[in-house]
């Protein structure tokens, strides 16, 4: 059993370095780690700082049950609105 877990991580190294000894995959992979560290940092700081009130304007949380009333109701006074315009014309 232990000589074939030697076996398996000999092939895992010499398979690492065929696929690393090509200038174009190990470009690939400094890529994609470094897309992996950025999604992981902009996930990481989501979690720490909570959002301004300014980076919520336009993009409404359906769980935010307060903001989302605050908007039905303006959008009931502006159709009220347009309707006691219209009537009275």
């Amino acid at each position: 059993m232990v000589k074939m877990n030697h076996v398996v991580l000999a092939g895992i190294g010499i398979a690492g370095i065929s696929y690393f000894s090509s200038k174009n995959n190990r470009e690939k992979a400094r890529v994609m780690i470094n897309n992996m560290k950025t999604k992981a940092d902009s996930w990481m700081t989501k979690k720490k700082h909570m959002k301004s009130p300014m980076t919520k304007v336009g993009h409404s949380d359906p769980y935010d049950f307060a903001d989302n009333e605050m908007v039905s109701e303006g959008a009931m006074y502006s159709v009220d609105y347009y309707n006691v315009v219209e009537q009275e014309d």
